[in-house]
């Protein structure tokens, strides 16, 4: 048509403009390669648009998690991760340095701990995705991808660590009824715990719900049993005997408070998460804080804190003072307590490493689900890594390294709320951290003071082997960067980072 118009402007009008034409020839065949080729480059523009369409498309049904979590599986999932093995061993030794004011240090490291609770409430539920503290800190510091990056993996060091020790713990219970090699024990656990994990978030919360019930029920039994036996909290118990001693056992707590973070990295998961993720942090925090109080009453009320601090299993010693069943009941609790610890850890950490491949930080195989929308491949990544540190772990260590790692990554997450607050004050925000005097945040200013002197309290084995953790992930960020930004996705990055 559009050669047809050309010849006719040539035969009929241009004598109007005083051209004369004589001759004009039609060549056929130009004229159709010359219609095939327009039509070829309309096909490869709309082809170019749908594989762009579709890849984008396919990345957004990979990146999006299954959203089935609601607010009582949600808090059940922080409770049991809050409440999991370390009560069971570390009340002791805080039990001999706090003596009879341990209740006070449980409430002191519930606040410390608390602190740092809402800013992780504020931001999980401003910006809910797999990555958490992750995605935190690189909305904070955009153009700086190292500080991102190493949160994320003192996240996912420590807290594989940390599962590799609570399952030692588990194979420890398990030998009180059988007497199988604790490795074996450890790694049979390790491969069930990780084949539920991948069945569906609904399915491994329904599983978590079981296991914290069993646990917690447990616990209660010790509570009911040695509260109705020994009365009600004696009087003494409320004269603070030694604030330094009960400052030491604080340090020593917060340990048991440590797992409220894990909660974070489901917020892909979330359903409303502007609502529900805040509510389930506080309710979280308030029921295990209310369980540790009662519990520190009743140890107190059965064994003298000097003997509790020379037991490797202080729960069961107070047990074992008021019946010979009440240690058996405890330790199928503890049973339940460490395996659901370990399983919730490889649910969170799984989803963190996710959520960092998701935007090109770890290799782009990273972000492989299966049909029901579980990252299987970090998964896999995880139950590796644990599997190295069954063999390598030590106990102590690890257990001050976790706790470590978590004051650490406190304050990196308490510095971006506080960034964040400047650089996006008109975010909507479902829920904000109280005490602000305009911009500034007080309670997480609080809260890094609070993470940083407790930093301070460990044994120098700890700071060495933290110390090797962070070089790795230095030389781990360097070569990965270069291969992971080539897949990065741009639109995604921006939507994510803010730039």
């Amino acid at each position: 048509m559009e050669a047809s118009e050309h010849y006719y402007k040539l035969k009929h009008q241009f004598e109007n403009f005083g051209i004369d034409v004589k001759e004009v020839n039609v060549d056929i065949l130009k004229m159709n390669q010359r219609v095939q080729d327009v039509v070829q480059e309309i096909i490869n523009g709309v082809d170019y648009l749908m594989k762009k369409i579709i890849k984008n498309t396919n990345r957004r049904i990979m990146v999006e998690l299954k959203k089935s979590l609601g607010i009582l599986r949600l808090t059940f999932y922080g409770v049991g991760t809050i409440v999991g093995a370390g009560i069971y061993t570390v009340i002791g030794a805080a039990a001999g340095q706090a003596g009879t004011d341990l209740w006070l240090s449980f409430i002191f490291a519930a606040i410390a701990a608390s602190v740092s609770a809402m800013s992780y409430a504020e931001l999980s539920s401003t910006y809910p995705n797999a990555g958490a503290e992750f995605i935190f800190v690189r909305k904070a510091f955009p153009k700086i991808g190292i500080p991102s990056f190493l949160t994320g993996w003192t996240i996912a060091f420590h807290s594989s660590a940390t599962i590799a020790a609570v399952l030692l713990a588990f194979s420890g219970y398990f030998n009180t009824f059988f007497n199988v090699p604790s490795l074996l024990i450890s790694y049979g656990v390790l491969l069930a715990l990780s084949l539920i994990s991948i069945t569906g978030i609904k399915k491994s919360s329904t599983a978590n719900i079981i296991m914290v019930s069993i646990q917690l029920l447990g616990l209660f039994i010790l509570i009911a049993v040695g509260l109705s036996e020994t009365g009600p909290p004696k009087a003494e118990f409320f004269k603070v005997e030694s604030f330094s001693g009960t400052l030491a056992a604080t340090a020593t707590l917060f340990f048991v408070y440590t797992g409220f973070e894990h909660m974070a990295a489901l917020g892909s998961e979330v359903k409303n998460p502007g609502k529900t993720i805040p509510r389930a942090f506080l309710l979280t925090m308030v029921f295990t804080t209310i369980i540790y109080l009662l519990i520190s009453f009743t140890v107190l009320n059965i064994a003298d804190p000097s003997e509790l601090a020379k037991m490797d299993s202080p729960l069961s010693l107070a047990a074992s003072n008021l019946n010979n069943w009440l240690p058996i009941a405890l330790a199928v609790a503890a049973l339940f307590a460490t395996a659901n610890a370990a399983f919730s850890g490889i649910i969170s950490i799984s989803r963190l490493l996710f959520g960092m491949a998701s935007v090109g930080e770890l290799p782009k195989v990273m972000t492989k689900t299966n049909a029901q929308r579980v990252p299987w491949v970090t998964t896999l990544v995880v139950m590796v890594a644990v599997a190295a540190f069954l063999i390598l772990g030590d106990i102590k260590i690890v257990a001050g390294m976790s706790s470590l790692g978590a004051l650490l990554v406190f304050v990196a997450v308490n510095i971006a709320l506080i960034v964040l607050r400047f650089k996006a004050p008109d975010k909507e925000r479902p829920f904000k951290v109280p005490l602000s005097i305009g911009k500034i945040t007080i309670l997480p200013i609080l809260a890094i003071l609070i993470s940083f002197s407790l930093v301070i309290q460990f044994d120098w084995e700890v700071y060495v082997a933290f110390v090797g953790a962070i070089i790795v992930g230095i030389i781990l960020d360097y070569f990965l960067d270069k291969k992971s930004k080539n897949e990065m996705d741009p639109e995604k990055e921006k939507e994510l980072f803010n730039y």
